[in-house]
């Protein structure tokens, strides 16, 4: 029996995608940026579309690390009539989550009946953070932070072209690492493919199209860091970067 999608229903209508224009004509503030919205999508323009960042995470620590959860990884946003075999555990997340919960936007929305949790509200370490130390110098450089969780990509699993919240009034930018079968995955933004190396951190701008394919048998890993997008977190992102 194929698994219920966990989605928040949207009226179907073909000419939109998500319909911005419709919440802001029901709410004129709607998404408006603020003056550091401004600021700092101003100063996150001036990186590359992939920033290698210095951080590095080692690829054989982690492995060893994540192994003691090899048990607990859950589907992620499985779809009936789809094969997508990915798979998450959460880092941070909502008050009192494990690291089943919340590996999902319409998964936390559905199950708090909030409509409009944002990715910084999900600001509370799950055991599972607690117990990958690797983790914890570049997380608690920016801590505390939004919904942050780390992705098991299968043979087979992609993430279709798609934005994350596009509007410079988001809330979040995102950081991105790899580990594991990193030669047979690919991840493209803005028709750019990403020079993967295992352990390497980048920022991403997520604003933008992108999408990933797993072909090998091995799986791959990425850590997905949703970083509150505050002026002293751009300015702590601009230290760290590669160049």
């Amino acid at each position: 029996m194929s698994k219920k999608i966990d989605l928040i229903p949207i009226e179907k209508d073909d000419f939109y995608g998500f319909n911005f224009y419709k919440k802001y004509t029901e709410d004129k503030s709607y998404a408006r940026p603020t003056n550091e919205d401004i600021m700092c999508e101003t100063q996150l323009n001036s990186l590359s579309t992939h920033e290698k960042l210095r951080p590095r995470i080692d690829n054989n620590i982690f492995l060893k690390e994540v192994n003691l959860y090899k048990d607990k990884w859950r589907p992620y946003l499985q779809r009936p009539g789809f094969v997508n075999d990915r798979e998450g555990l959460l880092l941070w997340g909502l008050e009192g989550d494990s690291c089943n919960d919340s590996l999902s936007m319409p998964e936390a929305r559905r199950r708090t009946e909030n409509p409009n949790l944002k990715e910084s509200e999900f600001c509370y370490p799950t055991q599972f953070y607690k117990d990958i130390p690797c983790l914890h110098r570049i997380c608690e450089y920016f801590a505390p932070l939004g919904r942050t969780y780390i992705v098991k990509a299968n043979k087979g699993s992609f993430f279709p072209p798609h934005k994350d919240f596009p509007l410079i009034s988001r809330d979040c930018f995102r950081i991105v690492c790899f580990w594991g079968n990193t030669t047979e995955y690919s991840w493209e933004t803005d028709s750019q493919k990403l020079i993967i190396k295992s352990g390497n951190t980048y920022y991403v701008d997520t604003r933008k199209t992108h999408q990933t394919h797993m072909w090998g048998e091995e799986p791959s890993y990425h850590l997905i860091m949703n970083i509150p997008k505050t002026w002293k977190n751009v300015v702590k992102l601009m230290s760290i970067c590669q160049k």
